[in-house]
């Protein structure tokens, strides 16, 4: 009687490590869903709070991409996210992806649940894949929006990410998003506010080497600081 063949060995699991490393694809149906929601904000914006866009062109177009700005209102991810055409990763506390149909449309964007109590590393963790993937992620490191229109201190974790990822950082400023929509306020105020975005000279891994990330935070705050003062009292 011959011998019974024996099993083939079986492949390693994998760790969770080499699991969570695996390339993320986008889609071309991903794509376009992000590209036909952009166009609708954009018209949106441009309509009831004729946003006005400025040196789009520091926005690189691939790799790494890091931006990072001041957070007035609940206006800010779309209208910084609709200034350019590249496709962007927006972080989003976990809570909101419970109120529907805006969770569905948040979730529909791939947005990155982030929780907010503890340290999110959940949240933390997939910001770094995404960035390894040489995608975009917005981010605003004052936390929350403001109370007074004014820039509160950012916190410099997202340097931290940015070393981690060797991106590019992207200084943006917004005005005028408080003005139309401040956080005492249900509902935004529409035609009168005009709100104004603009992107600085972007920051690569060559210009932030061997500083540390309160070091990098202080150069990525003067820059959105000295854009967001110009563009808040605009020539007339």
């Amino acid at each position: 009687m011959s011998e019974a063949p024996s099993p083939a060995p079986s492949e390693p699991k994998k760790s969770a490590a080499q699991r969570s490393s695996k390339k993320r694809v986008v889609s071309k149906k991903h794509a376009c869903w992000y590209h036909f929601c952009q166009g609708c904000l954009y018209l949106g914006l441009k309509i009831f709070f004729r946003i006005k866009y400025t040196n789009a062109k520091y926005v690189p177009r691939s790799g790494p991409t890091l931006l990072v700005a001041n957070h007035q209102s609940f206006l800010d991810p779309p209208a910084v996210g609709c200034g350019y055409f590249r496709m962007t990763n927006y972080l989003a506390r976990k809570t909101l992806f419970k109120f529907k149909p805006f969770g569905w449309l948040i979730d529909s964007v791939d947005a990155i649940p982030l929780e907010t109590q503890g340290l999110g590393y959940q949240g933390i963790k997939e910001t770094i894949r995404r960035l390894k993937n040489d995608e975009a992620v917005l981010i605003f490191p004052e936390g929350q929006r403001c109370y007074d229109g004014e820039i509160a201190p950012f916190t410099s974790g997202y340097a931290s990410l940015a070393v981690k990822a060797n991106a590019t950082l992207v200084p943006v400023a917004i005005a005028g998003a408080f003005e139309a929509f401040p956080r005492t306020q249900k509902f935004p105020s529409f035609f009168k506010p005009r709100v104004r975005v603009e992107y600085g000279a972007p920051l690569t891994p060559a210009d932030y080497a061997g500083l540390s990330a309160d070091e990098i935070n202080d150069l990525v705050v003067k820059r959105v600081t000295e854009i967001f003062e110009r563009i808040r009292r605009p020539k007339k």
